[in-house]
């Protein structure tokens, strides 16, 4: 291992255990990530507010970029993928204990649940009062499984206001799969050999099942009958996930080559020092998502073929974003500058509150402006559609920044005063 310099580069915390001046950081927080996390969050948003106001319907080549902006939820799939398995592929392959289960999970609900709860609550009481003396909505709600609900109440993805939880339901319920998913994949790799390039290509094999699964899975929602509530669930979308459970294991990988400049540690520089071209790919692969080959523009169901070719492309642009970012060095890069800066380490800090805030904001602003949605005239001119995001983000931010320091940053201190279970291989936040 390098001697770390005494001055921490743009992007890397100064507490942030040491790593090797040019292989990939495996441990530590990596704000360059939290970067991509903003990008992501942002897009989310963007998509949501051509949504409401009826821009992403128009059919221009603007309004299909808006409607596929929800390109941030394989982004955020990947970087979960990533970052909470990677202490679990690292341990997988240099035969090191990895995180302890109970300590994982009660960071996760600690990270995820407080805030959540205080969203849940407010959208039910203010935009769905008919439905607030159900006990099985709040349910529904409050344990995350509205998703499994075949023939639900709500139109589109959820309640007035939550209807960008279906993605946080997927998100936990990779959360909750992750430690005996891991559990099995470390004894695939261990068995039989105690070489970390063998274990390593095992993990990456198993990891390949699990992801090309998802599109295998993709055809219960077309035969025999149509079940599209089956595509808000983990086996049809763990191809993102396993995006990032790969990129781990390679991190990991690199490190545990002998003499530590191996092959798979060359690629990732190569990868690192190839970001311009991997973006570009990841560019092109959304440029492509942006046509009708990824399905109509409209709430029209797409086909079975739309439906594979949309997980696909989305795949290619999450691992193109993230992989040149997870193998940068633990030194200073202009990647690392670009995405690792304050500001954007701040909003990554917030990131989840721009997710769990955005709609009850969005609402707000229409009811008190008076705001015409979709369905009440809409907005089809681009300069207008951009000032009422561009308010719109300003106030998610006021409110995303609210959020964390009175909920979640509390919430999080509760499991931060308590040991880590593993040391430093416990498992960096990934929302």
């Amino acid at each position: 291992m390098a001697i770390r310099a005494q001055v921490s580069p743009p992007g890397v915390r100064p507490d942030a255990p040491e790593a090797a001046p040019d292989l990939p950081m495996i441990s530590g927080h990596n704000a360059a990530l939290d970067g991509l996390r903003v990008i992501a969050a942002l897009a989310v948003l963007i998509t949501h507010v051509g949504g409401e106001t009826g821009f992403s319907f128009t059919g221009t080549p603007a309004s299909w970029v808006v409607a596929r902006c929800d390109v941030g939820v394989p982004i955020f799939f990947g970087l979960s993928g990533l970052l909470l398995y990677r202490p679990w592929a690292r341990a997988a392959i240099t035969g090191h204990a990895g995180p302890t289960t109970r300590s994982y999970l009660r960071r996760r609900a600690l990270r995820i649940l407080p805030a959540y709860w205080v969203v849940v609550i407010l959208a039910l009481l203010t935009l769905n009062p008919g439905h607030v003396r159900s006990l099985l909505t709040w349910a529904q709600y409050l344990l995350l499984a509205q998703n499994y609900d075949a023939h639900p109440w709500w139109g589109g993805t959820g309640a007035t206001g939550l209807a960008q939880m279906w993605s946080l339901v997927v998100e936990v319920s990779f959360y909750l799969v992750l430690p005996p998913l891991a559990a099995a994949l470390t004894w695939l790799a261990r068995r039989g050999t105690t070489d970390p390039g063998h274990r390593a290509r095992r993990l990456l094999a198993g990891i390949a099942v699990l992801g090309l699964s998802s599109y295998g899975f993709c055809v219960l929602l077309f035969y025999p009958s149509l079940q599209l509530w089956l595509g808000a669930t983990l086996p049809r979308l763990m191809t993102w996930f396993a995006v990032g459970m790969a990129l781990a294991v390679v991190s990991a990988w690199a490190h545990a080559e002998p003499g530590g400049d191996g092959p798979v540690a060359r690629l990732c520089r190569t990868i690192a020092s190839s970001t311009g071209a991997c973006w570009l790919i990841a560019g092109l692969a959304f440029a492509m998502a942006c046509t009708p080959l990824a399905g109509p523009q409209t709430f029209q169901v797409p086909s079975l073929w739309a439906t594979e070719v949309k997980t696909a492309l989305y795949t290619v642009v999450a691992l193109a974003l993230i992989a040149p970012v997870a193998f940068q060095p633990a030194r200073s890069t202009w990647v690392a500058r670009a995405l690792g800066n304050p500001v954007m380490s701040f909003l990554g800090r917030i990131s989840y509150g721009i997710f769990l805030w955005q709609f009850l904001v969005i609402y707000a602003f229409f009811a008190v402006v008076g705001v015409r949605d979709a369905f009440h005239g809409g907005y089809f001119i681009w300069p207008e559609v951009l000032g009422i995001l561009a308010v719109v983000v300003v106030l998610t931010i006021a409110m995303s920044a609210v959020s964390y320091y009175v909920i979640e940053l509390p919430a999080q201190a509760l499991y931060r005063s308590r040991p880590r279970a593993g040391g430093s291989l416990a498992p960096h936040r990934a929302d």
